[in-house]
């Protein structure tokens, strides 16, 4: 089984991490890859359950910690821990799955390539990360010492095919 690229998309809240994801996932199946995501809740409130009112939702609430449900498109999996697990392990079960590129959104600190994502100017500390491949930014001004790719947020969906590339692995297109 070959192992699937990971990269990184990082961002302070409100960046556009999620609209960029979107853009990326939109162009990766566009092209016939399958594109997996992990998303990091940085948020207080307990996520939603997938499936309210119906028998997985019982059996999840009856104790199971490992749920899932399988129809003829779709498989859901729920996965209830009293601590999170290690990115590293959702990232093997992802890689079980075979998809062509694994997106994680967040998790800021993790050693894999990511893309940073720079809204205001403070935001210029997350260039300090470990493993920064490109940056997506507001404004260019902040980026003018930086010596990896720089795509605007405005002008990224005509880089989408460069942006893809280097997320693969591969040099970005001349």
């Amino acid at each position: 089984m070959m192992q699937a690229p990971i990269f990184q998309i990082v961002g302070y809240k409100n960046s556009g991490k999620t609209t960029v994801l979107c853009d990326l996932i939109e162009y990766g199946s566009s092209i016939g890859d399958q594109v997996a995501t992990i998303k990091h809740h940085g948020h207080k409130q307990p996520l939603e359950p997938m499936h309210d009112q119906t028998d997985s939702y019982r059996l999840q609430k009856a104790g199971s910690f490992l749920t899932g449900v399988d129809s003829a498109d779709t498989f859901q999996l729920e996965y209830n821990h009293k601590q999170s697990p290690p990115l590293q392990r959702l990232v093997e079960l992802y890689q079980s799955f075979e998809p062509d590129l694994i997106v994680i959104e967040g998790f800021k600190k993790e050693a894999y390539k990511k893309a940073v994502i720079l809204k205001e100017e403070s935001d210029v500390q997350l260039l300090d990360l470990e493993q920064v491949a490109f940056v997506l930014t507001w404004n260019l001004e902040w980026v003018k010492h930086v010596d990896v790719p720089v795509f605007t947020m405005n002008e990224r969906k005509h880089s989408i095919k460069n942006i893809y590339s280097i997320m693969k692995g591969r040099e970005a297109d001349e």
